[in-house]
């Protein structure tokens, strides 16, 4: 249209006003029906609702996009190039409202020039001011981490106010802050305990319960100095030393918990395999005077060396001919000895350190095992070649003969977990379960090929059968159930396990070596994203201050028993518990937790997160973090 003009909307909607309102001069009437009544609020409402269908503006003409593109906005309060909610502005075209402002102070020249500049009605819009002298000069980064100074420093990283228009209240952050993802999956049925970050602790995302024997691995190999042959191993509760007898060489070393040798013992006499030490018992009463002192038997030399806590033999005691095995009776202070070829029971007196009246006793043929039961103070012989057991009590008084255990039984062993005693039969792969109180066999299990040595594991209250032929292990639980072929290298007449540091100790004969079985450090159940690592090294010495974070779980059951702990420099750890059902976001039917309160709290190697993952459940956890790097807070110019 020639002479063509922007006039404005208000402009526009006056004009049109006063075309429609007025008659022509011929005396004809207009050529709109006047059904806009007689104020101006209805004559908005109609002339607009009228436009809109005669110029289709209701569709996105190209008149529209052209009106979009000049003003800038579709008339509304919404801050110019504010893409946060770009789906939620309203949809409306030419919206002839009635102005707020007089009609003096809003048709002038001034306000159709601001018009024409801002592209809206005054004060709509707020025009940034790019002044360079006005902006703020950035200031260096803060080495003070005290309270006040960190809610200063984190302000400048707090969301902007939500708009009522947008979809997720969380979309302001989303986009200002980096964002880490860890994704945890619990394979198992069973809930398992989660723990992540706290790298300064060293402990793993989810360590295997004491039960999760699948997950037993050697976690170190020790080679024994000078020792050659080892055998028989014990643990003494007085020192929480690690004692190995070594057959050939007439040795005994002594590890600490953290395997490291402490010392060899030399025995005499000092000739290779005149001595030959192939079993261990220790003294556990700790109101003995006795208490610690490790017994030796030196099957070779027919004699029972006695060791004292400042490591040194103390004591040589002559036994009968050919001794294989020793056991310690807490009851009576007495330590026993089998003898294989003189088919008798040497007892010494544990605190006089020397042998009693009435010893030797008598046992079945071929004596090669005795145990105790530390609660009756009975001791059981096994008698290898005659297929039975000898049971005398703790005065030393003959209780029974157990005849038909297997064939060859070759050890005894006593289970707390159920207060019985277990005999291992070699020749027939089986154990047998002794009721401790009628001293009959009341159970028989299956093991692998040659079963010798038995024992105790407190951590998990299981009973550990070493099948030598197959080099594996039958783990027998409290009810008799079973769990086989776990094998962790060659498996000899030597086993125990250390209390303290939940390990169990195997002689490996062939490799003059001791294997060290633990733990896995996350349960095989339990798997986590690989850069996890990663990650947790870096927030290690790198910190990061949470803004949000968001817990994704797939399945029905929420996160369980989650706490924040947070580790002091003296020892102690502030614990602080959160609840996800406070957090269950409003926004999705799905198990989802938006924790606010997890805001503001510091991702480090001072601290961790421990939870309960259901079982068959994943969650993944979403941060939205600030992270601080040492080199950047160290840098000399946050010092200026």
């Amino acid at each position: 249209m020639k002479g063509s003009r922007n006039i404005g909307i208000n402009g526009l909607a006056q004009s049109l006003k006063k075309i429609f309102s007025e008659k022509k001069k011929s005396g004809e009437e207009n050529f709109v029906s006047k059904t806009y009544g007689e104020t101006e609020d209805t004559f908005f409402e109609e002339a607009n609702k009228n436009l809109r269908t005669v110029l289709n503006l209701d569709k996105k003409s190209e008149s529209y996009e052209k009106d979009l593109k000049r003003f800038g906005t579709r008339i509304k309060v919404i801050d110019v190039a504010d893409d946060a909610i770009p789906n939620k502005r309203f949809k409306e075209v030419l919206p002839l409202k009635r102005p707020a402002k007089p009609t003096n102070e809003r048709y002038n020249e001034k306000y159709e020039k601001d018009l024409k500049r801002f592209g809206t009605h005054q004060g709509v819009i707020n025009v940034s001011n790019d002044d360079p002298a006005k902006r703020k000069k950035k200031k260096p980064f803060p080495t003070d981490f005290s309270k006040a100074v960190y809610k200063a420093m984190m302000s400048k990283w707090k969301p902007r106010e939500v708009t009522p228009f947008s979809v997720n209240p969380y979309s302001d952050i989303f986009r200002a802050f980096p964002k880490a993802q860890v994704t945890v999956q619990n394979k198992s049925t069973e809930e398992k305990e989660v723990v992540l970050w706290g790298a300064n602790q060293s402990v793993g995302v989810s360590p295997p319960a004491p039960g999760d024997v699948q997950d037993h691995t050697i976690v170190a190999q020790i080679s024994t100095p000078t020792g050659v042959h080892p055998q028989g191993i014990v643990v003494n509760p007085a020192n929480q030393l690690v004692y190995i007898a070594n057959q050939l060489s007439g040795t005994i070393t002594v590890l600490d918990s953290g395997n490291q040798v402490v010392k060899v013992i030399q025995l005499q006499p000092t000739f290779p395999g005149f001595t030959s030490p192939v079993a261990l018992a220790v003294n556990t009463k700790n109101t003995s005077s006795k208490y610690g002192f490790v017994y030796v038997v030196c099957s070779v030399a027919n004699t029972l060396a006695i060791i004292d806590l400042a490591l040194n033999v103390t004591a040589t005691i002559p036994v009968g001919i050919r001794p294989v095995a020793v056991a310690f009776n807490p009851v009576n202070l007495r330590v026993y000895v089998a003898n294989l070829a003189s088919d008798n029971l040497s007892v010494i007196d544990a605190e006089a350190l020397t042998e009693i009246l009435i010893s030797p006793l008598p046992t079945g043929q071929d004596p090669i095992g005795v145990g105790v039961d530390p609660i009756s103070g009975d001791i059981y012989v096994a008698n290898s070649l005659a297929n039975s057991i000898t049971v005398y009590d703790s005065t030393n008084a003959l209780v029974t003969t157990i005849p038909a255990v297997g064939q060859r039984p070759v050890s005894v062993t006593y289970n707390p977990a159920n207060n019985s005693m277990y005999a291992v039969a070699t020749d027939n792969n089986f154990v047998y379960q002794i009721n401790s109180l009628t001293h009959t066999i009341v159970g028989s299990i299956v093991t692998g090929n040659k079963p010798y040595n038995s024992f105790f594991d407190s951590y998990n209250g299981f009973l550990y059968v070493q099948n030598r032929e197959d080099n594996t292990f039958t783990i027998i639980r409290p009810d008799n159930s079973k769990i086989d072929g776990l094998s962790f290298g060659e498996q000899n007449i030597g086993g125990a396990f250390n209390s303290f540091n939940n390990s169990i100790y195997v002689s490996d004969t062939s490799n003059n070596t001791i294997n060290v079985i633990g733990y896995l450090q996350v349960s095989s159940t339990i798997s986590i994203n690989s850069d996890y690592a990663e990650m947790r090294e870096d927030l290690q010495s790198n910190p990061a201050v949470i803004q949000h974070a968001k817990f994704v779980v797939t399945g029905l059951e929420r996160l369980n028993s989650f706490r924040v702990n947070k580790f002091t420099p003296t020892g102690s750890i502030k614990s602080k518990p959160i609840s996800f059902e406070l957090y269950a976001s409003p926004q999705s039917k799905l198990n989802v937790a938006e924790v606010t309160e997890l805001a503001g709290t510091v991702i480090d190697g001072k601290m961790n997160w421990r939870f309960k993952l259901p079982g068959l459940h994943t969650v993944s956890i979403l941060i939205w973090y600030r992270q601080f790097e040492v080199r950047e807070i160290l840098s000399p110019t946050n010092h200026k």
